[in-house]
């Protein structure tokens, strides 16, 4: 078990800031074998693995060693062009040891996994607690995206995948581009409540000892009721590949959430506040800091009171706006509110109306205007399923992750089947470019 990072208090709730309903805690089910977190008696804690230096640390080793002499070769391989970052890793071949025996389809759901949020997002009364509850449910997810620390296999073009959770939720997954790869995937609530629905283009760029990670393409919360909140994901970095200390990932950037027929946006920034808007929460000031503020435009959703400018959390000045000019253009806010200044020292333009705030840490909890809504210690996760009877596209029929689910013993045969299978998706992409010159 890895070292706890000391307790974080619970802030104090404020009788005059509106509150965020919270959904029913789910029974527990863990055993003490399951247990990483100490009993929490009102306080939080952040991940055992939480970096000291901030981000999520890779405390294996073992595995780093083996990932780092793998990586090296590469590196040896492709030389000057990865050193100067001209160059697609997504194109290039990697040894089979430094994978999992996963697709990337399969580990595109592993954050998906606490439908209770999204079931409390179907049943808000508003659509302000709905994009709260959205937002939240991804929130609660971050960690699980660097939960391993090996890389999953290249889709397939066709590749399949398809699961699902306890509570009744499906998930189905198709890798439906080769070049640029593009994973589409649909993942349905019980009784069709909500459906969250997109695609992933993945964009990889490497820099000396780090690598970032991001994923393009149009995403979309729907309800059963008709409401909608489209989702743009941050940028994921891992940090020290390839250096002598332990490695972490981070997550850098904006998230962004827009419910665009009420007129309600919300952007959520990654990097530390300021020591005052942390209220003494060293946590609040690590990098794996999280905050955002929900504002509605002129027109839109107005059932809710401006929220007071002093309880916006103010990031440090060096993690900038965190907003790009497309998502400052997209707000189209205009007119004035009070304390106009502050929000525009945030990141928003003039004219922006504060309805909610949140402030947290995707390594142990989210406060929303006060009121705690996760707590990472508490929070009991679902196990995606796969399909009993899948299709015959489905990753888990593949040669190179049949043969690497075998261990060590059958790493050679699962590096013929990798490298052949690559041949077979080029001579595929050859003949699909030819047939469309002929066309």
């Amino acid at each position: 078990m890895s070292k706890l990072v000391p307790r974080i208090p619970k802030p104090p709730t404020s009788d005059s800031s509106p509150q965020i309903s919270r959904p029913s805690a789910p029974h527990d089910t863990t055993s003490d074998e399951d247990v990483f977190f100490e009993p929490l008696n009102g306080e939080v804690h952040l991940h055992p693995d939480a970096h000291s230096d901030g981000g999520y640390a890779c405390n294996n080793a073992e595995l780093m060693k083996q990932q780092r002499g793998a990586i090296m070769e590469v590196v040896k391989g492709l030389g000057k062009n990865l050193l100067m970052g001209n160059l697609d890793l997504l194109k290039v071949s990697l040894p089979v040891r430094i994978f999992e025996p996963r697709s990337y389809l399969e580990k595109l759901a592993d954050p998906w996994v606490f439908p209770r949020f999204l079931d409390a997002a179907a049943d808000a009364p508003d659509p302000l607690q709905r994009l709260k509850w959205v937002a939240t449910y991804f929130v609660a997810g971050f960690h699980l995206v660097f939960a391993t620390w090996r890389k999953p296999f290249n889709p397939i073009l066709g590749e399949t995948w398809q699961a699902s959770l306890p509570d009744g939720s499906h998930i189905f997954l198709e890798q439906t581009s080769h070049h640029p790869p593009i994973s589409a995937y649909q993942l349905f609530g019980p009784g069709a409540r909500y459906v969250y629905n997109g695609v992933s283009e993945p964009t990889v760029t490497y820099r000396t000892s780090a690598v970032s990670t991001c994923s393009k393409g149009a995403r979309v919360m729907r309800f059963a009721d008709g409401g909608a909140v489209t989702v743009d994901y941050p940028v994921y970095d891992l940090k020290g590949i390839l250096g002598t200390g332990v490695p972490r990932a981070e997550i850098s950037g904006t998230a962004r959430f827009e419910d665009a027929a009420n007129g309600l946006v919300l952007a959520l920034r990654f990097g530390p506040l300021t020591a005052e808007s942390a209220g003494g929460e060293a946590a609040l000031q690590r990098s794996d800091t999280l905050c955002g503020i929900v504002c509605r435009t002129p027109d839109g959703w107005s059932g809710a009171p401006p929220l007071d400018t002093a309880a916006l959390p103010r990031p440090k000045a060096d993690a900038g706006s965190g907003l790009t000019g497309k998502a400052l253009r997209s707000l189209s806010l205009s007119g004035s509110s009070k304390g106009g200044d502050a929000l525009e020292a945030w990141g928003y333009p003039r004219g922006a109306v504060p309805l909610s705030a949140c402030r947290g840490n995707w390594l142990s909890h989210l406060d929303w205007d006060g009121e705690r809504a996760w707590v990472l210690a508490e929070e009991e996760r679902g196990e995606w399923a796969p399909e009993a009877a899948p299709l015959p596209s489905d990753c888990r029929f593949r040669r190179d992750l049949a043969a690497l689910r075998g261990g060590s013993a059958d790493l050679a045969a699962a590096q013929v089947a990798k490298e052949l299978l690559e041949t077979l998706q080029r001579q595929d992409a050859k003949q699909r470019k030819a047939g469309r010159a002929k066309a």
